[in-house]
């Protein structure tokens, strides 16, 4: 079976039996090193030869082959694999981001990310070619995506923007008008106050569903938890943002009290609606 599936998979021209070899030897390293995967040796065959069409230079080297072994695992979801990932490489992710002495819960932020674009969305953990150790590669990887997040504007203080934008573009109404044009200021530092307070699982939700674009369903996958839990874990968020905003507004205003009334209906109805614009619509 090994061989057929080589001969199908790798490109045309290319000698089988090396191929062979190698899929052996990286099967054997892999069993002894974590023997608790059990991959198949046909879905092994077939990524190394789809590595192969891809780059038919690709070849690992033989120290890494083990883990060659876990990588192919990982891209499969292999259950055992991501057992060993969280357990072994996760602490690689923190040593690296530790090195960085990243604020707040900007490190959180960074391991949920990396490994949703490694195991769940494009899966890059495919691209592991083996010719350093996993570990460091993962480390390199952690460091990258730190960076680059570090490097976009405080996605905290862009959210309030986001939420202006899903307003209703018009209102007839010209007490809302009033409102909307006199408290526009005080309303984008409540939602950056309220959601700077928010606990960290809570920011880390809603900037994944809002600006990365996250499904539910991608985020149940990412956070390993049924997709019914991660949306009762979004309508706590958004809930308590818009309690906390409200909150925050009525203490920093001090406005009279019929027309704190006012801002008040306003915003229950608005800023609840520009929340559930952006949330339900994912």
């Amino acid at each position: 079976m090994l061989r057929e599936v080589l001969t199908r998979r790798l490109p045309d021209g290319m000698a089988v039996e090396p191929v062979v070899a190698m899929v052996t030897r990286i099967e054997a390293a892999g069993r002894a090193a974590w023997p608790a995967i059990g991959l198949d040796e046909d879905l092994l065959a077939e990524r190394i030869a789809e590595r192969l069409r891809n780059d038919p230079e690709a070849r690992s080297e033989e120290a890494h082959d083990a883990d060659v072994y876990l990588a192919i695992a990982l891209a499969a979801s292999n259950k055992a694999a991501l057992e060993i990932f969280e357990a072994e490489l996760v602490p690689q992710i923190d040593v690296a981001l530790r090195r960085l002495r990243l604020p707040g819960g900007t490190a959180d932020e960074v391991k949920q990310a990396l490994r949703f674009e490694l195991l769940v969305g494009d899966q890059k953990i495919a691209d592991y070619a083996g010719r350093g150790e996993l570990a460091a590669w993962i480390r390199v990887s952690a460091t990258r995506k730190a960076l680059k997040i570090s490097r976009k504007a405080d996605r905290e203080e862009t959210l309030d923007e986001i939420l202006l934008d899903h307003w209703p573009a018009t209102t007839p109404d010209p007490a809302v008008k009033h409102l909307r044009s006199t408290y526009t200021a005080e309303l984008k530092t409540a939602i950056r106050a309220a959601f700077a307070a928010l606990e960290v699982r809570q920011r880390n939700l809603l900037r994944q569903h809002i600006l990365d674009e996250l499904t539910i369903d991608d985020l149940a996958r990412l956070y390993r938890v049924h997709r019914a839990t991660c949306a009762r874990w979004l309508a706590d968020a958004r809930a308590d943002l818009g309690r906390n905003t409200r909150k925050r507004l009525i203490a920093a205003l001090g406005v009279p009290g019929g027309e704190v009334d006012s801002l008040l209906r306003f915003l229950d109805s608005d800023i609840e609606l520009s929340i559930s614009r952006i949330l339900m619509s994912k």
